[in-house]
């Protein structure tokens, strides 16, 4: 067993399993012979799936995979019903339940579960352990026993070893079932690749990141500087997402969404993705759900694990675990929609191009080669500094069709380890996308909540996209922020603080003088109006200073070059902000 593998091993914990969950929908109803036969052939010809974790006998080292002598595929496929009424709030009650359940050791770390009785057809639910692979090589597995026409034939079924004829007889006939299982193996792995070829593509190119492992030629100057910065980094404070955990978990999802949708509002906002358009629709949903619990959101970050793919093209059948996670910081605290749009990207694009990912794989075998009790405490002191886990996996483009039907749904949950309580999935299929959360119930009761409102975000963007309201502009939080202002020059010599009126350039207070002013232009000016305020004058001379005097009079000075005002009455060059952009956003809301 690697060292990678070895860390997901020890990571289990009652109150977090880990065991990746998904699930396929279907409307009609699985033949459940039919099932079995696609696992055995399609699956359990993958080598791992028949191998079960023998630890070492003296406790020290490193666990190793050794073939089950008594594997039985039926051990593994379960064949359970939903209750009455059968629809989505008890599909997923008991995908929370069975989230709970841990996997029996003594066995190959892995089941499937047909659920039937979900309306008029089915759900086929798979429960897999971490340490046998990574999501990445897993969804590859899924995809590799699926069809793309709905005829397909029946897989072929693994041929059975044949018992001995003697007890004296050393020459056992292993040679044929070995050569029918590569054979089976050989062509799931042909049907599958033409299927990952669409999906293989993750958020992070791996090519990028081979090529700045390459670069680090000072990598334990690499792994130094990231343990330091992963010390200094604070913990998230605790939350609905993250606190003390309980066994109970609760997984929610949404229905399918058009991809359309999601990209109409990344091409509103210039190069924006449709990763970086779901993330912040994510973000927002957490704001609004932490607001309605009533914790302070305005000065709010909150750092979520990333897992980042780092495996080579072509390796995915190697099964395993290769890819790594990295630290995003999400922008709770900013509440205009667009604005958050935009600082995800900005972050996003600041991750992509660093080397992070490289450097934390190699932290992650270091801690798998430590001792578990170790290597457990040291992997929950980092995640501790995250609230959740938020993993994309863009999935087929294409419908696909698995055990002769069509799936219509795809879903799946990757563990969370430490006292992380949620952990959001993301999973586009055949032109949608579906947002999956699993969450600590002890800690997040509601997580419908959370799902709403991340599809009141995303009606909120698309309503501003539809109506042409989102206006491209450079992210530049502060410039923006002087555009919000009034122009005005209060008595003091400091730029009012208050916001601009619809369509004008001052607040409502400033802009009514403003107005004032124009109609009594021959008359004394008011006392504490605004030193500028009286340039419309038609009449003036352009080349002296616009400002009027106390006497009601405009000044005789003449202006200063690219100005309208002489020197003295020349308004001063507002400061640059430099507070947090919280407390910009708190003070122009009036709150």
């Amino acid at each position: 067993m690697s060292n990678a593998d070895n860390f997901w091993l020890c990571m289990d914990d009652p109150t977090n399993l880990m065991m990746i969950s998904a699930f396929m929908a279907f409307e009609d109803r699985i033949d459940f012979k039919r099932l079995r036969a696609t696992i055995e052939s399609r699956v359990s010809s993958f080598p791992r799936f028949r191998k079960k974790v023998v630890r070492p006998v003296s406790g020290v080292g490193t666990p190793t995979w050794e073939m089950d002598r008594h594997f039985d595929i039926r051990s593994h496929i379960h064949r359970v019903a939903l209750p009455s009424p059968g629809g989505k709030a008890e599909l997923q009650e008991m995908v929370s339940d069975m989230m709970a359940a841990p996997l029996d050791p003594h066995k190959p770390l892995w089941q499937v579960h047909l659920i039937e009785n979900f309306g008029s057809g089915s759900v086929v639910l798979f429960r897999i352990h971490h340490c046998i692979a990574d999501g990445i090589a897993l969804v590859y597995v899924l995809l590799a026993a699926a069809d793309r026409e709905a005829d397909a034939p029946w897989p072929e079924a693994l041929p059975h070893k044949r018992k001995r004829m003697s007890s004296f007889d050393f020459k056992w006939p292993i040679a044929g079932f070995i050569r029918g299982v590569q054979k089976l193996k050989d062509t799931t792995e042909k049907l599958g690749q033409k299927v990952f070829e669409e999906f293989k593509d993750s958020v992070f190119e791996p090519g990028r990141l081979t090529e700045f492992a390459k670069k680090s030629t000072h990598m334990s100057a690499d792994v130094g500087g990231m343990l330091t910065k992963l010390a200094l980094m604070p913990p998230d404070p605790s939350t609905a997402f993250k606190g003390r955990l309980g066994t109970r978990k609760n997984a929610v999802w949404t229905d399918p969404i058009p991809l359309d949708s999601i990209k109409s509002i990344g091409h509103s906002i210039r190069d924006a993705t449709v990763n970086d358009v779901l993330i912040s629709l994510i973000t927002g949903a957490m704001r609004r759900y932490l607001k309605s619990r009533n914790y302070p959101v305005n000065t709010l970050d909150l750092n979520v694990l990333v897992p980042v793919n780092i495996r080579k093209s072509g390796t995915e059948v190697e099964l395993g675990n290769k890819f790594s996670l990295i630290f995003l910081t999400l922008p709770v605290y900013i509440e205009d929609a667009v604005l958050r749009l935009k600082e995800v990207k900005r972050r996003m694009d600041a991750i992509k191009n660093s080397a992070d990912a490289v450097v934390n794989f190699g932290l992650l075998s270091m801690v798998g080669f430590m001792p578990p009790g170790i290597a457990k405490r040291l992997a929950n002191y980092f995640s501790n500094k995250a609230s959740g886990i938020l993993t994309n996996v863009p999935g087929p483009k294409e419908p696909l069709y698995f055990a002769g039907s069509e799936i219509k749904n795809m879903m799946f949950w990757v563990p969370r380890a430490g006292d992380v309580g949620l952990g959001v999935s993301i999973l586009s299929y055949n032109g949608k996308v579906s947002v999956g959360i699993a969450a600590d119930e002890g800690l997040m009761p509601d997580g419908e909540a959370l799902v709403e409102g991340f599809l009141e975000e995303l009606a909120h963007l698309v309503q501003l996209v539809e109506s042409g309201d989102i206006k491209e502009e450079p992210l530049v939080l502060h410039d923006t922020y002087q555009e919000m202002r009034c122009k005005a020059i209060t008595r003091e010599g400091e730029q009012c603080k208050k916001r601009v009126a619809p369509g004008s350039g001052y607040c409502s207070i400033h802009g009514q003088a403003t107005l004032r002013d124009a109609d009594s232009l021959k008359g004394p000016a008011p006392s504490g109006k605004s030193i500028f305020q009286d340039h419309m004058d038609p009449d003036r001379n352009t080349d002296r200073c616009q400002a009027m005097t106390r006497s009601g009079h405009q000044c005789k000075k003449r202006a200063v070059a690219n100005s309208k005002f002489c020197s003295t009455h020349r308004p001063a060059e507002p400061k640059r902000d430099s507070r947090d952009l919280a407390d910009i956003l708190k003070e122009l809301s009036g709150r």
